[in-house]
């Protein structure tokens, strides 16, 4: 099995087809309030300039998140901020509504820290979560990511200022994560 794929989904690069998926996720509520520093709505011309933009500054890589059965994109994940001299890079990841809390985020996650500590000299991985996105937090928690520090009163939303939590995973965290990571590749697809 592929280094970006489980037995449910498959970490594919984005391709210019799946501008338009990324660009209806980009300005859903949700999004904007779990993932996204940003605030404003985007036709999709602006959000191909934005994504292109994207990519020429800090966008490390970026893969969809596609369910097997189906062959569906269900949410993107992407890398940002490399610096492989200092040895880190972050990692941000959105699943759509419909395929929250069914563990495809932790999959891909599980991937990705695999994929890049795999590929690329890096020593940390870095994982932004706000204070309110509970899911976020215990999903990080529960796959051995540490919290190193936590930015008070970071975010505005909705008139109200909450922390932004960041968590690292460390190269030894392979340990943990190989491990887990062959345990979603294996695992039976339910009927």
């Amino acid at each position: 099995m592929s280094d970006l794929a489980t037995s449910r989904i498959t970490l594919s690069p984005v391709e210019e087809s799946d501008l338009p998926i990324l660009c209806k996720w980009r300005n859903e509520f949700r999004f904007l309030e779990l993932v996204s520093p940003r605030r404003n709505l985007l036709n999709s011309a602006d959000f191909a300039r934005e994504h292109k933009r994207e990519f020429e500054g800090n966008r490390h890589l970026q893969f969809m998140v596609i369910l097997k059965d189906g062959n569906a994109p269900i949410g993107t994940i992407y890398s940002f901020s490399l610096n492989q001299i200092d040895g880190y890079v972050f990692i941000n990841t959105y699943i759509d509504e419909k395929h929250e809390r069914m563990g495809y985020g932790a999959e891909a996650v599980t991937l990705m820290v695999c994929y890049l500590f795999k590929f690329y000299p890096i020593h940390k991985i870095y994982f932004e979560a706000f204070a309110y996105n509970k899911l976020s937090l215990s999903t990080l928690q529960s796959a051995g990511f540490i919290e190193e520090g936590r930015f008070k009163e970071h975010r505005f939303l909705n008139g109200v200022r909450y922390d932004v939590v960041r968590f690292a995973a460390y190269r030894n965290s392979l340990e943990k994560l190989e491990p887990l990571k062959e345990r979603f590749q294996n695992r039976r697809r339910a009927k």
